[in-house]
């Protein structure tokens, strides 16, 4: 197959992945910005209903655990969750594993990264799934589990890409699990409007529990996100660009991964969203 001069290795992301979106996600933009949120006092639960729904419609992951056991609060995507996490424990309350999400490094550029085998108790974990350096669950993902469990260590779970992947599976009942949040910014493109819902068993008192307590969150987010879950639905990039994907592995010898917009090269992370919307969009 002639490759395109276009479609070339010059386009693949090695320095910072970028997430999908694309001109369905643009033109839906215009349609919902059209639209007026107003002072909809029921618009919080709207959402937190539209959301569980959204999760349980998932037909590429088999998802289970979230929704026996926890409250549920609407948080400004994943990051205000990691926030509203450093804000109750401190930078130095939180152990975290190499290869995850930049914002820890950013916020702390000297973070001090932990392993399985350094986890120690009266600190808590935050770790992502799908893990953000693969694509994928952390190949370690039970045993880190059981051992938070063994040591008494509240594990929290950034859920960011749960959205935009496939073929995973995941257990959000494990009793190391304290916390996660999942967002729709990877999911359906809306990174510039995050919003996300926070799940927890004890809700702590912080930013997002205040927030959604005393009726501050962001109306037109809210509404964006109902809107794009109810148009797009779920797996939307995979079921549109699964294809795609599997060409852009095939053409530049790359690993694919469990998420549309990543896969890996020499064991690194290499960002394909522009390759999938040159395939889709020309």
């Amino acid at each position: 197959m002639t490759v395109a001069d276009a479609y070339s290795p010059a386009w693949l992301q090695t320095d910072r992945p970028q997430p999908m979106y694309d001109k369905t996600v643009h033109r839906l933009y215009g349609k919902v910005f059209a639209e007026n949120p107003g002072d909809n006092p029921r618009l919080a639960e709207d959402f937190k209903s539209e959301f569980l729904n959204w999760l349980g419609a998932d037909r590429l992951n088999r998802i289970s655990g979230y929704r026996e056991g926890f409250l549920t609060d609407v948080c400004i995507g994943c990051t205000h969750y990691i926030d509203d996490l450093y804000h109750r424990v401190g930078g130095d309350g939180l152990q975290i594993f190499s290869g995850e999400y930049k914002y820890h490094w950013r916020l702390n550029p000297e973070i001090a990264y932990v392993t399985l085998e350094t986890l120690r108790p009266g600190k808590e974990l935050l770790i992502s799934m799908p893990f953000a350096g693969i694509g994928d669950a952390h190949p370690q993902m039970g045993a880190i589990l059981e051992r938070c469990l063994e040591l008494g260590i509240p594990a929290h779970i950034d859920a960011a890409w749960l959205g935009c992947a496939r073929g995973l599976e995941f257990d959000f009942s494990h009793p190391a699990i304290a916390s996660f949040a999942v967002s729709l910014s990877k999911a359906l493109g809306i990174g510039g409007n995050r919003i996300g819902l926070r799940f927890t068993r004890r809700r702590p008192n912080g930013p997002i529990t205040i927030m959604n307590d005393f009726g501050m969150n962001c109306q037109s987010l809210m509404h964006i996100g109902i809107a794009f879950m109810r148009e797009l639905g779920a797996n939307y990039f995979w079921n549109k660009y699964a294809e795609a994907h599997a060409r852009v592995c095939r053409d530049f010898s790359l690993q694919p991964t469990k998420a549309i917009h990543l896969a890996m090269r020499e064991g690194h992370p290499v960002g394909i969203r522009p390759l999938l919307r040159y395939l889709s969009d020309r």
